[in-house]
């Protein structure tokens, strides 16, 4: 039954965990890196102030290189989670099933109209919400290859300070961005206007928590905050273990 046919009057609010510590660390290193990552791979690409600072370019360069490996490894870590996670499985919600065919095109009627049409429960993890962090994550994964293959463009020896392995390795899982966009200025190209669609992903995403948060009136936006979020459920239904606050945190 649609969570919006539950009469106000007749429904508890019940507090309902939704995203561990661990989730929420990755999601919150996520956001920081990528925000460091614009701002430095922006002046990279046109340095739009000068400092009296000694190798202004190379710390700019060290700071991006490090977020992307910040990014890098907390997307790979929330792909784990995706798929080995004990309290939610995202690729469960991405499968090509009904019900998650249901999902997404309920989640999207109930954007575009406002909230006028709400046919799922909104207390669980929903198709819709789903796809569009797979999306990120898959451009973040794009956004990387294309990242090391500029990184090793300048190891031209072959060589670095912790070995040839390093470039080698490199070369053999990035070199394909080469032959698919004609030359390093390709690469770098295209890098740069994957960055774009990354800046507008934050925009959107961060637009679409306060738009649930303002339209279910179910705290949405403290999920990233606390792991929890807010639920109606019918008077004389108990409330279920997914539906209480448990003593304890569950694990990853």
């Amino acid at each position: 039954m649609s969570t919006a046919t539950i009469d106000q009057e007749s429904a508890r609010v019940v507090r309902v965990f939704r995203r561990t510590w661990w989730w929420r660390l990755f999601h919150w290193a996520n956001a920081l890196s990528i925000v460091t990552c614009t701002l430095t791979g922006i002046y990279i690409a046109n340095p739009f102030f000068t400092a009296d600072i000694p190798y202004l370019m190379a710390w700019i360069r060290a700071f991006h290189f490090y977020a992307a490996i910040i990014l890098d490894v907390s997307v790979l870590s929330l792909a784990y989670l995706y798929f080995f996670s004990r309290v939610d499985r995202g690729v469960l919600q991405i499968l090509p099933t009904r019900s998650n065919f249901v999902s997404l095109q309920e989640g999207f009627l109930n954007l575009v109209l406002f909230n006028r049409r709400k046919r799922f429960d909104s207390s669980r993890p929903d198709s819709w919400n789903a796809m569009w962090f797979t999306i990120l994550h898959l451009l973040v994964l794009f956004q990387m290859f294309t990242g090391f293959q500029l990184y090793v463009e300048g190891e031209s020896g072959g060589w670095s300070s912790i070995g040839s392995w390093w470039p080698s390795l490199l070369h053999t899982t990035t070199d394909w961005t080469l032959s698919v966009f004609g030359s390093a200025g390709g690469v770098r190209t295209v890098h740069l206007i994957t960055m774009y669609f990354i800046i507008g992903w934050a925009f959107c995403h961060i637009y679409y928590e306060i738009w649930r948060t303002i339209m279910w009136r179910e705290g949405d936006i403290g999920i990233a905050f606390g792991g929890y979020k807010f639920a109606r459920r019918r008077l004389p239904e108990q409330p279920t273990a997914e539906a209480t606050s448990p003593t304890t945190e569950p694990g990853p």
